[in-house]
């Protein structure tokens, strides 16, 4: 009996109660007969279930029979485990090996045992099993708490342990049962005076308990079901902060287990560790070790926050990710009150999961919540602003989300080089997940913007998606919108206050009910191009030569000034919240100014005539000498019918085309007339025309050049006369 006086002793220090039997290749004999294997009709294994802990061992015991159900006490038994990285076996003695679920049988030739279950856990008192049931109970004695309804057992035989149970008894008495319980409300955690196993009495039994695997574990009576009484162990040596983490954490679970959820509390899933770890955060906020596991939630924040897959967390890839959940709940019970946490956790008892608590609960449900939560993982510039709702405020969290995966890392948004450039963002995100996306941009080159938010149908659909931007100018001024109810979102960059160096685009869902998660029609897209769309200024001329003259030409040299935002009139962008329009430009800048210069000499007729005349025209929207327009397809896409077909009349449907037709509408300008008298006489009338036209019909239309100019020759009017149109101008920022 030597193996079983040895497990014995492992069992108790280790704090664990198992059952073991004597056990290997034979049995004794409870009957006559016998004979060798081929004599075995029939092999049974017992006992049928077995739970213990990694490193710890049980034994089975194998029983033999013929066909009179004779006890066969000569065979030998060959021994199998379903899989030995779980739990191997020899010679009837089982070893658990990793955390997981095995069978084994014994086999006596070709005859097999029935399945042994084995269940092997992590570490600790096996489920329903305590190291102590009372007082008396060997060496475990036990501390009282003060003021919460609480009991905390120590090994007396370990020195160390009864300063620990001191420590826990005044961390429940101080901080965790006065501000979970007393202050917020939640229920205390269930007596256990119906279980015979109870330490003596209803009070929460804590127990301090040698080289548990892990920090702390609680044990329901009745881990399928919803509600249930409860103890907790907690590893010896724990002190400071780990201590305080464990003690909030596990507490938070046996509280959990006092609601009569309306389902069994299992299938919660990630609202259990979650909400464990936001009693840390409500307790002991700052705690480093809490701190810590937020990096597994925003190391992916993109996936689905009810995944609960491991592989998050830094430094320790096998925790699961919803520990890092609790930030959603430390968000909700900063900005709505911890209160409302606990409310959420009484609506369990009516509602089957964490995500139906929330939409029952919390104003405006996950509509309302999940934006603004997005928005605040950010945790960096401009969420983080002194007063801002934002982690890195509340208690010094420093960690920030991964960019989506798609796009992984900052993404360069100038032009390189090129006169336009297109970035593709994923039409897909996970229901309850968050998306960011980071644009850099610093080249002068890169001058209008245009996000096509192809998510607003759905939102027009009434899913719950959402569409936010936080970008900031050059002069570091951080600005926040709302693109959620805005399909076609420009900037300008020529425009002071629009002038982007750097934008983040925050998709999120907040979407339950999808499988597949919310998925656009096409992709979402931020487009940049070097079209200007501010202003543009340069030179222009024209030179006619008629067949009917002698000689001479008339030429009429200007220097123009195209504006984007005349005297008096706003912005020339377009905004329609109707179709979810906001700053879409517009056809063209408006005709400003013209400083010109007439030079006419030539001869007809026998008659010289010439004129020096050189002026300024201005003019607004109406009235004035000046005349004049510039049309330009930028982002035409964006614009609504009404507006983008008569664009494409003028200019086509290519990128970049334009046209210019700006003149003056000057009469009676005097010149003088040399030769033959009377018939030439000495003056003569003429009008000054246009200054600039680039083509007469849209298949003719010029494209912006590399360089971003309007820059180009036209050849006007009916051979043999020739108007030549000549035009340089250069795109404009806002001083």
């Amino acid at each position: 009996m030597k193996l079983v006086r040895r497990f014995a002793a492992l069992v108790i220090a280790s704090g664990l109660s198992l059952f073991a039997s004597c056990g290997g290749g034979s049995s004794d004999s409870d009957g006559g007969g016998g004979g060798p294997n081929d004599t075995v009709v029939s092999v049974t294994l017992t006992p049928g279930t077995v739970a213990l802990d990694v490193g710890a061992t049980a034994g089975f015991v194998a029983v033999a029979r013929d066909s009179n159900g004779n006890v066969v006490a000569s065979a030998t038994f060959t021994w199998e485990s379903s899989n030995p990285a779980v739990a191997s076996v020899a010679n009837g003695l089982a070893t658990g090996v990793a955390a997981g679920s095995v069978t084994i049988v014994a086999r006596a030739g070709n005859v097999a045992s029935n399945a042994a279950a084995i269940t092997v856990n992590v570490g600790g008192p096996v489920s329903g099993s305590r190291p102590a049931c009372g007082p008396g109970s060997g060496n475990w004695v036990s501390v009282t708490a003060a003021v919460a309804n609480v009991r905390v057992w120590y090994d007396s035989t370990r020195a160390t342990d009864q300063a620990q149970a001191q420590q826990v008894v005044a961390a429940m008495d101080n901080q965790i049962w006065p501000t979970l319980i007393s202050t917020l409300g939640f229920k205390a955690p269930l007596a256990d005076t119906a279980v015979a196993c109870n330490g003596g009495d209803g009070r929460l039994d804590i127990y301090v308990v040698a080289s548990l695997a892990e920090r702390g574990q609680t044990t329901p009576g009745n881990a399928t079901g919803n509600a249930s009484e409860v103890f907790i162990s907690i590893r010896d040596g724990l002190a400071g902060n780990a201590l305080e983490y464990t003690l909030a954490h596990e507490f938070m679970f046996a509280v959990q287990w006092s609601y009569a959820m309306a389902a069994p509390q299992p299938s919660y899933g990630w609202m259990r560790n979650a909400m464990a770890n936001w009693a840390v955060e409500a307790v002991y906020p700052g705690n480093p070790l809490l701190l810590a596991d937020a990096n597994c939630h925003m190391n992916s924040n993109f996936l689905s926050i009810d995944r609960q897959a491991a592989g998050a967390c830094t430094g320790n890839t096998a925790r699961t990710r919803d520990h890092g959940a609790y930030l959603l709940y430390q968000y909700i019970g900063r900005t709505a009150g911890n209160t409302m946490v606990r409310d959420l956790l009484a609506a369990t008892t009516t509602v089957t999961s964490a995500l139906d608590a929330i939409e029952a609960t919390l104003p405006g449900g996950l509509r309302a919540l999940w934006p603004q939560y997005a928005k605040a993982l950010w945790n960096q510039a401009p969420v983080i602003d002194p007063g801002e709702p934002a982690f890195l405020n509340w208690d010094g969290l420093a960690d920030v989300p991964q960019l989506a995966p798609d796009h992984p890392t900052t993404v360069d948004g100038d032009l390189g080089g090129t006169t336009e450039r297109s970035t593709e963002l994923d039409p897909s995100v996970d229901n309850v997940s968050t998306r960011f996306y980071r644009f850099t941009l610093s080249a002068v080159e890169t001058r209008s913007l245009m996000f096509h938010n192809t998510f607003y149908p759905l939102y027009k659909a009434a899913k719950k998606v959402s569409v936010q931007a936080l970008w900031k100018t050059e002069d570091g001024t951080w600005v926040e919108e709302d693109w959620t109810a805005k399909e076609w979102i420009g900037l300008c960059r020529d425009v002071k206050a629009q002038r982007v160096a750097e934008l983040v685009i925050v998709v999120a869902s907040g979407e339950t009910g999808i499988v597949t998660g919310v998925v656009a029609a096409e992709p979402p897209t931020f487009k940049r191009n070097n079209i200007g769309c501010w202003g543009f200024s340069g030179t222009a001329k024209r030179t006619d030569i008629h067949a009917s003259w002698s000689s001479g030409t008339i030429v009429l040299s200007s220097t123009l000034l195209f504006d984007y935002k005349p005297n008096g009139m706003d912005s020339l962008q377009y905004n329609d919240a109707a179709t979810g329009r906001l700053r879409v430009p517009i056809a063209a800048p408006l005709f400003r100014r013209a400083d010109w210069t007439l030079a006419e000499a030539y001869s007809e007729g026998g008659c010289s005539y010439q004129l020096n005349m050189s002026a300024t025209d201005t003019t607004i929207v109406l009235g004035g000498l000046g005349f004049g327009s510039l049309v330009i397809n930028n982002f035409s896409e964006s614009l609504p019918a009404s507006l983008r077909q008569p664009q494409e009349q003028v200019v086509g449907t290519e990128r970049g085309a334009f046209h210019i037709d700006a003149g003056s509408q000057r009469f009676n300008l005097l010149g003088t007339v040399s030769g033959p008298q009377p018939d030439c006489g000495t003056q003569y009338e003429s009008a000054l025309g246009m200054f600039d036209l680039t083509n007469d019909s849209p298949a003719a239309a010029p494209v912006i050049g590399s360089d971003g100019r309007l820059k180009g020759t036209f050849s006007a009017g009916a051979a043999p006369d020739s108007v030549i149109y000549e035009w340089n101008l250069a795109p404009m920022r806002e001083p």
